[in-house]
């Protein structure tokens, strides 16, 4: 077995991108639990035996795919909304995955699988305490790691209500469901009262900005 010293970073990296592309294609087109390392390997051209040396199993792809896609969404947030206030950043990046889950059936799919893996779903709330420590520290909202931990899980409990209730066969107005997500977290973060209520709106009156970063995030390839 090679030591890690015989792979240059830039070489693991370039795998890693062409495993997580791969994947993200894969996962389109079978959906998760269909999806095989064995298919990754066909699709990406990666022996096995280097995927295993990046990423420990399949469901370690799909979270790394899954922070690629959130920090790509970040930049992307932040690049559209200049000088943006840091709960109204943390509130585009819940919308705009709520966006893209309400927009495509099959990414929709993909994400709640993710949901409902113990594994992932841990995964997808450490990621946000990470995502709560760049968009807050060193601002009125700072908090502990431990209260970034509570707020991020029960942020992405209702994030996953939210994804469940396009399944329901009562329809409902999923609209109506994302505001009270973010009302949830102007709650948590204790925000005041009308910046709660100007954030909000703002956030719906940006609403062709976050489905065109959705789509953004969903089709083109990780790393362009």
């Amino acid at each position: 077995m090679r030591k890690k010293t015989d792979f240059s970073s830039q070489h693991i990296e370039d795998v890693r991108r062409r495993v997580l592309n791969s994947t993200k294609t894969l996962l389109v087109k079978h959906g998760y639990k269909r999806t095989t390392i064995r298919m990754i390997v066909e699709e990406s051209g990666v022996l096995i035996g280097s995927i295993y040396y990046i990423f420990k199993n399949k469901e370690d792809i799909f979270q790394s795919l899954v922070l690629e896609m959130v920090q790509n969404g970040i930049a992307k947030i932040e690049a559209r909304c200049p000088g943006a206030s840091p709960i109204f950043l943390y509130a585009a990046v819940c919308e705009v995955e709520l966006e893209e889950m309400e927009a495509s059936p099959i990414i929709r799919d993909v994400y709640k699988e993710g949901y409902e893996s113990k594994q992932v779903f841990e995964h997808m709330v450490n990621q946000f305490v990470l995502l709560a420590h760049h968009v807050f520290d060193d601002t009125t909202y700072a908090a502990s790691d431990e209260a970034y931990y509570q707020r991020s899980l029960l942020l992405k409990g209702a994030m996953h209500a939210c994804i469940s209730e396009l399944y329901f066969e009562t329809k409902r107005d999923h609209q109506k469901s994302r505001a009270q997500l973010l009302r949830l977290l102007m709650t948590l973060y204790h925000v005041p009262q009308a910046e709660a209520e100007r954030t909000i709106r703002e956030i719906a009156e940006k609403e062709a900005v976050w489905l065109e970063i959705a789509n953004e995030l969903a089709t083109r390839p990780i790393g362009e």
